[in-house]
C-alpha cells in the first residue's frame, strides 16, 4: 500500500511539474486551504457584491450589450466559494463540500432574483442575443469553463491574477443566473431550464478543473486530516451528483450534436453536388427535451430540387427522426461568385442571426390544429401571432387552450392566438351564468387584448359591473358605462367594441353609431 502511494505521490509531482506548478510543502498548502476557505465564506459583503453583479450584467444582457455583461463580472465574488468547492472535491471533505455549496447556492439565489426583478422593473423585455446565447450549453461553453477554472485553480495555488480569474469564471457563470430569472419572469421555462443546465455545467466544470489543479499541486487537504463522518461523507456525494448529471446531459447533448452535424455535412455535401458546392452556414440543435433543427446555406454552381428531402431521410437513418431542415441554396458558377456569396452569408448571419431568429411556423400550425389565415411575427418580442379560422362550435376558452398548446411547442417563442371577432360578448358577474354563451371576466379581458383593442363599452349597472371595470382598468383597457336594457334582469354585462357602419366609407355617407355604443380602434 505504502509503494503504491510513493508511486501515485511520484506520477503526481511530475505532471505538476509538466504543467509549471510548483511542489508544494505542506506549510504552503495549509496557508493556501485557508486563504481559499476565508474568501469563500458567506458574509454580507458577498451577498451584496452578488446582487450589485447580477443587476449589472442583467442590464447588460438586456441592452445586448457584451461589454456591460463583462463590465459587471468586475465585482462579482463567486470565485471564492467555487474555488473552496473545488479544494473539497480534490480531498473529497464532504465537510468543506457542504459549506462550499451553501454559499454558492446563496449566490445563485441572489442572482436568480435580481435577474427576475430588474425584468419586471425593466420596460425592455425583448429576448437580446446575449440571452439567447445562454440558453442551450455548447461545447464551446464547457471549453471556456474547463479553462476558466484551470486557470483560477492555478492562480489560487500560485497567489498570482485573482481578480482577473475571477472575471474569466464569474463571465461563465453570473450570466446565467440572471438569465435564469429573466426566464422565470417572463415565463419562458425554455429559456430558464436551459440557462440553469448552463450554469451547472459550468459550475461543475470549474469546479471540478480547480479540484484536479488543487491536487496535483499538493495544496488540497492530505487525505489523513479529512473528517470521514457519515453525514458529511453524505454531503460530498451529493454535490458531486448535483453537478455530474448537467455536466454528463451536456456532453451527451454535444456528442449528439456533434455526430448530427458530421452526417448533415456528409448528407449535404451529397445532395448538392459533392465537390462543387461549399457549405457556407451550416448550424446543428439538439436539445435535450427537443427535436433535432438543422439550418444550412449551400453555395452551389447547380440547384438541386430534391436536396432537402434527401438530406432528411440521411438524418433519419442516422436517427433523427423527427428533424427540422432548412436547407438554402445559393448558385454560383464561378470561385468569385462563390467566394462572395460566402462572404455575404456570413454579413448577414452576423448581422440578423437568421437561422436562430426564424419562429418553428410547421410546429405552431400542427399544435394550433386549425387552418391559419394569417400568421406574423414580432421577432424583438419573440412573438408570433396567428388568426385561425373560425371553427363551428369552438368558444373563446377553446381558442386560449391553443394559445397555450402553440406556445408550448414554439421552442422559446410565445404565441398569440387571434380568435374570430365578435363585436359583442356576455360577461358573467358574480359567477352567474344565465346566459349560455356568457363568458368569465379574465376570458373576455383575454380575446379584447388579442383583438388589439384598448376601449370597450360596458352596459350594466354600475353596482354590479364596479369588479369588471376595475378588472379592465389593471389590464389597460378603457371602458364606457352604458345602461342595461331595462327589461333586462340578469346578472351579466355586454361588452359591446364596435357598431358596424350603416354604409361602406367609400360611398361617402356618415356611418350612424348605434345608441350605447362607440366606434373603437385597435392600439
Amino acid at each position: 500500500m505504502r509503494h503504491w502511494h510513493h508511486t501515485l505521490r511520484r506520477w503526481r509531482v511530475k505532471l505538476a511539474h509538466l504543467i509549471l506548478l510548483p511542489e508544494m510543502s505542506e506549510e504552503d498548502g495549509a496557508a493556501i486551504r485557508q486563504q481559499v476557505e476565508d474568501d469563500g465564506r458567506l458574509t454580507r459583503v458577498f451577498a451584496l457584491m452578488c446582487g450589485l453583479a447580477a443587476g449589472i450584467a442583467m442590464l447588460g444582457l438586456l441592452q445586448s450589450s457584451t461589454a456591460v455583461v463583462i463590465g459587471a463580472m468586475l465585482v462579482s465574488p463567486l470565485m471564492g466559494p467555487i474555488a473552496a468547492l473545488g479544494f473539497g472535491f480534490a480531498a473529497l471533505d464532504g465537510h468543506r463540500i457542504r459549506d462550499a455549496a451553501k454559499v454558492v447556492m446563496v449566490g445563485a439565489a441572489i442572482g436568480i432574483m435580481t435577474g427576475i426583478l430588474i425584468t419586471w422593473a425593466s420596460p425592455i423585455r425583448n429576448a437580446t442575443p446575449e440571452i439567447i446565447a445562454r440558453t442551450q450549453p455548447t461545447l464551446l461553453d464547457l471549453v471556456v469553463a474547463l479553462l476558466s477554472g484551470v486557470a483560477g485553480g492555478y492562480a489560487s495555488v500560485m497567489k498570482k491574477g485573482g481578480t482577473a480569474i475571477g472575471v474569466s469564471i464569474a463571465t461563465a457563470l453570473m450570466p446565467p443566473l440572471t438569465t435564469v430569472g429573466y426566464g422565470l419572469a417572463v415565463w419562458q421555462p425554455a429559456f430558464a431550464l436551459g440557462a440553469l443546465l448552463l450554469f451547472l455545467t459550468n459550475l461543475s466544470a470549474i469546479a471540478f478543473a480547480f479540484a484536479l489543479v488543487a491536487r496535483l499541486s499538493g495544496a488540497a487537504l492530505p487525505e489523513r486530516q479529512v473528517d470521514w463522518s457519515p453525514r458529511y461523507v453524505l454531503a460530498g456525494l451529493t454535490a458531486f451528483g448535483i453537478l455530474a448529471v448537467p455536466l454528463g446531459l451536456t456532453l451527451s447533448q454535444v456528442s449528439r450534436e456533434a455526430g448530427l452535424r458530421k452526417t448533415a455535412r456528409a448528407a449535404i455535401a451529397g445532395a448538392t453536388g459533392g465537390t462543387n458546392s461549399r457549405i457556407a452556414q451550416l448550424d446543428v440543435s439538439w436539445p435535450l427535451l427537443g427535436d433535432p433543427e438543422v439550418s444550412a446555406l449551400v453555395v452551389t454552381p447547380h440547384y438541386a430540387g430534391d436536396a432537402e428531402q434527401a438530406l432528411r431521410k440521411a438524418l433519419a437513418a442516422a436517427g433523427a427522426d423527427k428533424v427540422t431542415v432548412k436547407l438554402q441554396q445559393v448558385l454560383a458558377a464561378d470561385l468569385p461568385a462563390q467566394t462572395q456569396a460566402m462572404v455575404d452569408a456570413a454579413m448577414e448571419r452576423t448581422a440578423a442571426g437568421i437561422a436562430a431568429d426564424v419562429p418553428p411556423f410547421a410546429r405552431i400550425r400542427a399544435a394550433i390544429g386549425l387552418p391559419t389565415s394569417a400568421l406574423w411575427v414580432n421577432r424583438s418580442e419573440r412573438m408570433v401571432f396567428a388568426a385561425p379560422v373560425a371553427a363551428p362550435g369552438w368558444t373563446l376558452a377553446d381558442y386560449r387552450q391553443i394559445e397555450q398548446t402553440a406556445t408550448q411547442a414554439a421552442q422559446g417563442w410565445r404565441v398569440a392566438i387571434v380568435p374570430p371577432a365578435s363585436a359583442e360578448l356576455t360577461v358573467a358577474l358574480d359567477g352567474a351564468k344565465e346566459d349560455a354563451n356568457a363568458i368569465k371576466p379574465d376570458l373576455a379581458i383575454w380575446a379584447v387584448q388579442r383583438w388589439g383593442l384598448n376601449r370597450v363599452i360596458v352596459a350594466g349597472r354600475e353596482d354590479e359591473i364596479a369588479p369588471l371595470l376595475q378588472q379592465l382598468q389593471q389590464a389597460g383597457i378603457a371602458a364606457s358605462v352604458t345602461p342595461p336594457d331595462p327589461q333586462d334582469k340578469s346578472q351579466e354585462a355586454k361588452l359591446r367594441l364596435s357598431a358596424p357602419p350603416s354604409a361602406p366609407p367609400s360611398s361617402g355617407a356618415q356611418p350612424e353609431t348605434a345608441p350605447g355604443s362607440a366606434r373603437t380602434s385597435g392600439a
